[in-house]
């Protein structure tokens, strides 16, 4: 929680605390700056043209903590990550809570693209503030977030510019997977259209799916064909087919390369995914043995079920730890392994 005397600081504070009580400039429950007093802050920076990083800090996945834990946990969650970024932020700039899991960070010191660069990935290494587990009431979550951010003035010279340059990199953050930041460079983000990047359609997705397995003459050429624009979807590097005997087939070339023939050990529901592979080593040798050979970090398994039959299952690799499955990207998994299983039903690989 902000104090008196870290506020008064900024000339700013200095005249707004003597306005008005702490409790009119702190967010009640984090006790960081207030949604109002921070973007005037931001908007008095930049009349006063001091030079600044703004970041949105948007938190993965924070309705199922609240779902799965309920919210007083939920607001443990905000209490703790946010004494975290202002233990991490010090004397470098001010936070700010603009929404429910939202927060405004200005950054007065790292103003290259390096230099917060940097800054960002020490806020996500080491358990410092993300990409850590959390102990809560009932279980651990892990947290992380996606953050968008830019410069004043070199990105834009006045706030409503600033604003959705940083918002336009937070959607794109969020378009490719989420848990990571994305630091607005204009020859690659200038025609990102916020509207397109949020409002990606699941049914077109699945629609385009769908096609592109459907063009396939055999099971190995619709594998890959399904498997760029799924591929692409996941932002992964490739997909593994294992069926229901377990067998693994990689869909860029519907090559078989190993047996899983034990995966089935470990997923006792709809999906299953790790980084922590000692209970695969445990129950599952054959398939922690294929893993190692691929080199892959962390793992999403969804089961393939199709007439209330188990038809094997769909293995997608992460190409870094921890990484946060979506919803809707384990129901794209599913479907393309529907789409296998019926396939299977009449033809042969």
């Amino acid at each position: 929680m902000y104090r008196v005397e870290t506020l008064s600081k900024y000339d700013f504070f200095k005249d707004k605390i003597r306005e008005n009580s702490m409790s009119h400039i702190l967010d009640s429950l984090t006790g960081v700056i207030a949604r109002p007093v921070i973007i005037e802050f931001v908007q008095e920076m930049i009349r006063q043209r001091i030079p600044f990083t703004l970041a949105i800090i948007d938190l993965d996945n924070f309705k199922s903590i609240n779902d799965n834990f309920g919210h007083d946990q939920g607001d443990e969650v905000l209490k703790k990550v946010s004494g975290d970024l202002i233990d991490y932020l010090g004397d470098d700039g001010l936070l700010g809570r603009i929404g429910g899991d939202e927060f405004l960070m200005i950054n007065f010191k790292y103003l290259t693209y390096d230099e917060i660069h940097e800054y960002y990935e020490g806020m996500c290494i080491n358990d410092t503030v993300f990409r850590k587990a959390l102990q809560l009431n009932g279980g651990k979550t892990y947290i992380s977030s996606t953050i968008g951010s830019a410069n004043f003035p070199n990105d834009a010279d006045n706030y409503n510019d600033l604003f959705a340059l940083i918002d336009k990199a937070l959607y794109r953050g969020k378009s490719k997977g989420r848990n990571c930041y994305i630091i607005y460079v204009e020859r690659l983000h200038k025609h990102l259209s916020v509207q397109k990047l949020s409002k990606h359609s699941l049914l077109l997705t699945m629609k385009n799916l769908a096609n592109a397995f459907d063009t396939g003459e055999n099971l190995r050429v619709a594998l890959a064909r399904v498997g760029q624009p799924l591929c692409a979807e996941l932002h992964i590097l490739d997909c593994y087919y294992i069926r229901k005997n377990g067998e693994v087939f990689r869909f860029s070339d519907g090559i078989c390369i190993g047996m899983a023939d034990d995966i089935g050990n470990i997923v006792e529901g709809f999906s299953y995914h790790t980084d922590d592979y000692s209970e695969l080593e445990k129950l599952c040798p054959n398939t922690y043995e294929m893993i190692q050979k691929l080199q892959i970090d962390t793992i999403l398994v969804v089961r393939i079920i199709y007439k209330n039959k188990d038809h094997g299952f769909l293995l997608c690799p992460g190409e870094y730890i921890r990484r946060l499955w979506q919803d809707e990207e384990q129901a794209l998994a599913f479907f393309v392994g529907r789409m296998i299983a019926e396939f299977e039903e009449r033809n042969a690989l």
